[in-house]
């Protein structure tokens, strides 16, 4: 249960990084970043599994990671399941 919660937090702040990052937050082409970097996150996650590189259970956790960090927080679960630090 803390991993979880480290892991969201991780995600969030991921998610205020790219968005400090931005040029401008209310622009459609912003939002619509952010959407294909959840997006991407989810597809990466799932790739992973499809392909068993990874043993990562596909959760209500572990998608909002990925949707809230995107592809960064998908290689941050990635990672730490490689080096078996998360199931």
């Amino acid at each position: 249960m803390i991993v979880e919660i480290l892991l969201l937090l991780i995600a969030v702040i991921i998610l205020i990084f790219i968005i400090k990052l931005l040029p401008s937050w209310k622009s459609p082409k912003s939002i619509s970043g952010l959407v294909v970097n959840a997006v991407s996150g989810i597809v990466l996650l799932l790739a992973t599994d499809f392909f068993n590189l990874t043993t990562i259970p596909t959760n209500f956790v572990t998608v909002l990671v990925c949707a809230i960090g995107g592809v960064p927080g998908s290689l941050i679960l990635i990672v730490l399941n490689l080096l078996q630090l998360y199931p």
